[in-house]
């Protein structure tokens, strides 16, 4: 079975020795790496498997000084005012307009998409072909709760179906 590598974009603003930094992200960095430079300071994206925290735990290894984010498209922005450099490192100007709304469905999509590459193939199977089963509960499992924690306690759909099973006796 083919596995597919998952790869994260990232921006990195690293502080201190320059050429650390660069010899740091060759060894993990799954793409080019693009930077610019200034005084002890660099400012880098590239692509790599790393998450967030292995990633914050390797360059803490090496005890860097650093602002690291990922960079996903509709959570991040940037606009250094210099055309040469917002091309070498973002492609050119980042357009968030088109995700300028976020919804629940946005986040639920990426949510799986982030657990996906945690799971094996046959729990992805799995999830594909389960459905989901809401177990509606008894009258008996109705009064064992009442007894237990009280009548106040009860849902909606649990005072229904006590109200529905109570007109069907009548």
């Amino acid at each position: 079975m083919e596995q597919r590598i998952f790869l994260r974009s990232y921006c990195l603003i690293g502080m201190s020795d320059v050429e650390d930094f660069k010899e740091d992200l060759s060894h993990i960095a799954e793409s080019d790496i693009n930077y610019v430079t200034g005084k002890d300071i660099i400012i880098v994206t590239f692509k790599t498997t790393f998450k967030i925290g292995e990633l914050e735990e390797f360059l803490n290894m090496y005890e860097r000084t650093y602002i690291v984010f990922e960079a996903t498209p509709g959570f991040f922005s940037a606009n250094l005012n210099n055309a040469e450099f917002q091309k070498a490192l973002f492609g050119g100007m980042i357009d968030n307009s088109s995700r300028n709304t976020f919804t629940i469905e946005d986040g639920i999509k990426e949510f799986m998409d982030s657990v996906k590459e945690d799971l094996e193939y046959e729990d992805l199977k799995w999830v594909k072909e389960e459905r989901i089963k809401v177990a509606t509960p008894s009258v008996d499992d109705i009064l064992d709760k009442i007894g237990e924690v009280g009548i106040d306690k009860l849902s909606d759909s649990e005072k229904n179906i006590l109200n529905n099973y109570s007109k069907q006796k009548k």
